[in-house]
């Protein structure tokens, strides 16, 4: 009997140790990461499950709406680099542009520039937003509070009338990390935790108008529910569910296709290469070698995350596959070329810039 139940404690030891992870500072973004992501946009059936430990979380059915990808640079290679002086890095998403510091227990977003729902500007952020903290496990959590003032013409808001547009904005954020467990995905499965984070935001909105400050013209007052199941691979999260607050439904759902450049560190392509680099619209080639015979779909995105082209190559392991793209007539500006394997599994990224 008690063979029995000194068996059963090492058992039940062995499975809770493999499946609860504690989050490290080995997630944070590096230099050259891109974390590309799938959207599903019809979410009605889809939810975000149980808390607690243990747990087994299906989305192996969430559709591939559309793609995004956030590639991180260097933030003195972008147009507001200099603004931001302490970022450590930057990252290009759609556009626009996320600024960033990181420590070895914590990485904050510090500020944005870009174009936000029409409106251009730039916005430094008072007090930061925590992105990801080493240390976190289940049953852990913390919070924060992310404020940020934006002013810009009334024209750039959209009210002409007014001469200038201030925006407050407050966010008082909680985050737990409610469950531990499995999650999957229509990739593959992964040992996670599951974050819960609510939002409750603040934004007032001033008018400066013939000369006088008008303050209070506009306000709005919202509590928005995310949860983002976790692992320590990525600061991208394997899924993320975004809820409505009035109808708790899921209305934006997201799952990983990688967490960075070359995450297969079983299988990658000795050959990987765009030459000339830079390049001309007209003289693109994209050298691939060193993979096992099979097919691989190859796909070109700008650095907004919309893909150019996707195509599926055979490719022969002892010879070097030359894909031109010399037909696309890409305009000036970076690109982001991925190979994948046949299951959509990211083998490896690369930068390219075309120069007219």
């Amino acid at each position: 009997m008690k063979k029995t139940l000194l068996l059963s404690f090492l058992l039940f030891s062995f499975v809770f140790a493999n499946a609860q992870i504690t989050l490290t500072s080995s997630s944070f973004p590096n230099l050259g990461d891109i974390y590309i992501n799938h959207h599903d946009s019809l979410t009605s059936t889809v939810t975000p499950g149980s808390a607690g430990a243990n747990q087994t979380w299906d989305f192996s059915a969430l559709h591939n709406h559309y793609i995004d990808s956030t590639l991180v640079v260097d933030p003195a290679t972008t147009p507001n680099g200099a603004q931001f002086p302490t970022a450590t890095l930057a990252g290009i998403n759609n556009g626009g542009y996320v600024y960033m510091t990181k420590s070895t227990s914590e990485c904050d977003f510090i500020g944005v520039a870009g174009n936000f729902q029409g409106m251009t500007g730039v916005i430094h952020y008072i007090t930061p937003s925590i992105v990801a903290k080493s240390g976190i496990t289940y049953n852990s959590g913390y919070n924060f509070v992310n404020t940020w003032l934006l002013q810009m013409t009334g024209a750039q808001a959209g009210y002409p009338i007014a001469d200038s547009v201030r925006v407050h904005n407050i966010t008082h954020s909680n985050v737990i990390v409610d469950g531990w467990g499995t999650v999957t995905t229509p990739l593959n499965s992964f040992p996670c935790l599951r974050k819960k984070q609510v939002d409750s935001t603040a934004i007032v909105v001033d008018a400066k108008v013939l000369g006088s400050w008008n303050n209070g013209v506009f306000s709005q007052n919202t509590i928005s529910v995310n949860y983002a199941f976790v692992d320590d691979a990525s600061i991208n999260e394997i899924v993320s569910l975004n809820m409505d607050s009035i109808s708790a439904t899921v209305n934006n759902a997201a799952y990983r296709d990688s967490w960075a450049a070359g995450i297969s560190e079983t299988l990658k392509p000795s050959l990987f290469s765009v030459y000339p680099n830079p390049t001309s619209a007209g003289n693109i080639h994209l050298l691939i070698g060193g993979l096992p015979a099979d097919k691989y779909a190859v796909q070109l995105f700008d650095l907004t995350g919309r893909q150019i082209n996707s195509a599926v190559y055979s490719i022969n392991q002892t010879a070097v596959t030359d894909i031109n793209y010399s037909a696309l007539q890409l305009c000036n500006g970076n690109y982001i070329a991925v190979v994948s394997t046949a299951e959509n599994k990211i083998l490896q990224s690369l930068k390219f810039e075309v120069v007219k």
